[in-house]
């Protein structure tokens, strides 16, 4: 009796269709998170679901992906020049299917997939190959979607690793040139466009909505990339991302109220906004005084450099990887000459930086920044920047310049008015245990009046000795009564046994 019962149960699951039972709303929903050409496919399982891809809030194309293995067997078996040269001078019309290309047919496909959509999409976002460029497809999927009065789009142009096959100029510059009207700078809320050289056309358009910009690495030139920014009046978030061709650059807008720096060289950028909140520099190569911020309503500063990248390591008209030591020393009150504003300091909340604090240059230049901060709340360090820039070598680990000789620094110096009064939390990430940075926590336990809590991350390799005395911080007298300190195992150990301060003590040498 129960084998003949479990058999029904068994056929019952196998006959209901849970799924199909679903609302087509959230059918399209779970659609919008398959890749577009999977979506379409369930168009065959029955008559119900024929539709249902059309009204997905999201489409997400990969051109190179698309008509697997036959477009791999044809971008494998084909010349690069040859195939651009019948993008850019087709010789058949588009109507006959049948003669095209496999990479025209994915454009087609992509295409029709565009024209067939039915419901509100709100977001679209196409990776596509060069010959998209150079026959124009591209820029006609986004006049498509500026109809469809999408909100948010991302087009990337796959890299472009074999322009070097290609000796004709003119093909390798429309394989990645983009040609936009500057509508798509208007009339969409959320724009990221990736590995283009574009131009634009017309700025005459009155309508502008767009709020969100990310351009990664791009050829632009910086009038144009000016254009677009003057004319984008509720733009709040700029993310610019290794585009060293942008050179004596001014962002003066009103709305904006986050702004990215990333991976690039800088010459002459200056950033002036009443309304910026949020400032993030990752990894940029500039001389000092080559970018200005202007920024006095700044709440918080991220700083941060990427010394494992080699791009970091090429110095090009005497430019060195920006550190956070010249970060520090430029925009607190001891260097706010280069902000008509101000310190950028004054009213940052939240401060979170890349910083060797074993470098007793780098403590005099944070404490400078400490000075000028006085609504600080939340700071974090990360202070495992193991490799140091060759041009740097020269001032590290020296005493020149440093006040009560060495490792007096922090016990001698006054206290900062938002150490005392206002600092909440500290992460410190990548800790050793080495003199500096053990001195400079004994600063904030001693001197912060009103501070939460101390997180220390450890690097995995720290020694027993270093740890154990970093331990002994504990006992020192707490000016703030609410204080916690946090001790946490190195990283790897976390990943592989769990956050257990003490078995990790134990294991070290």
């Amino acid at each position: 009796m129960k084998k003949i019962k479990l058999k029904e149960v068994r056929s019952i699951e196998e006959d209901e269709d849970l799924i199909s039972k679903l609302p087509d709303v959230l059918l399209s929903s779970i659609i919008s998170l398959l890749p577009v050409v999977e979506g379409v496919r369930t168009s065959v399982l029955s008559r119900r679901w024929e539709k249902v891809w059309k009204y997905s809030s999201h489409l997400n194309f990969d051109q190179r992906k698309m008509l697997m293995p036959l477009m791999k067997e044809y971008i494998d078996t084909s010349e690069p020049a040859t195939r651009l040269q019948m993008a850019l001078y087709p010789k058949i019309s588009v109507d006959d299917e049948k003669y095209l290309d496999t990479i025209a047919q994915a454009a087609m496909l992509i295409t029709s997939i565009i024209d067939n959509h039915i419901g509100p999409l709100k977001s679209c976002s196409i990776r596509h190959i060069v010959e998209s460029c150079a026959n124009g497809d591209a820029t006609g999927w986004m006049r498509k979607l500026l109809a469809k009065e999408v909100t948010e789009v991302s087009m990337e142009l796959e890299p472009f690793d074999y322009c070097h096959l290609i000796s004709e100029r003119v093909f390798m510059e429309v394989g990645w040139t983009l040609n936009l009207p500057f509508e798509v700078f208007s009339n969409f809320k959320i724009l990221k466009l990736k590995n283009y050289k574009f131009k634009i056309t017309d700025f005459s358009n009155p309508s502008q909505i767009l709020q969100t910009l990310t351009l990664s690495n791009l050829d632009i030139k910086s009038k144009t990339f000016q254009e677009i920014i003057s004319h984008c009046s509720s733009l709040e978030n700029l993310i610019i991302e290794n585009c060293d061709s942008l050179v004596n650059v001014k962002v003066d807008s009103s709305s904006l109220k986050y702004f990215k720096i990333c991976d690039m060289l800088v010459q002459n950028f200056l950033i002036s906004s009443i309304s910026v909140e949020i400032i993030e520099i990752d990894s940029i190569n500039c001389n000092i005084g080559e970018i200005i911020f202007e920024t006095p309503k700044l709440r918080v500063l991220h700083a941060y450099r990427d010394l494992k990248n080699p791009r970091n390591f090429v110095s090009l008209y005497g430019n060195k990887l920006l550190g956070t030591r010249n970060i520090n020393s430029r925009f607190s009150a001891s260097g706010s000459r280069g902000s008509r504003m101000g310190s950028i300091f004054f009213n940052l909340i939240t401060l979170s930086m890349d910083l060797d604090l074993e470098d007793n240059i780098n403590s005099i230049a944070l404490y400078s920044a400490l000075k000028s901060c006085h609504r600080l709340v939340n700071l974090e360090i990360n202070n495992q920047v193991n490799l140091r820039q060759e041009n740097e070598i020269h001032d590290q680990n020296t005493n020149d310049g440093m006040p009560y000789g060495e490792y007096m620094f922090w016990q001698k110096m006054e206290p900062c008015e938002c150490i005392n009064k206002q600092l909440k939390s500290v992460c410190l990430k990548g800790y050793r245990g080495g003199k500096f940075e053990y001195e400079f926590v004994k600063y904030l336990i001693t001197n912060s009046q009103v501070i939460e809590n101390i997180i220390i991350w450890f690097v995995d390799d720290s020694s027993w000795i270093e740890v154990v005395a970093t331990i002994c911080l504990l006992s020192y007298p707490r000016s703030s009564p609410k204080l916690s300190i946090d001790l946490k195992p190195g990283a790897e150990y976390m990943k592989k046994y769990g956050n257990n301060f003490e078995k990790w003590v134990r294991t070290l040498k």
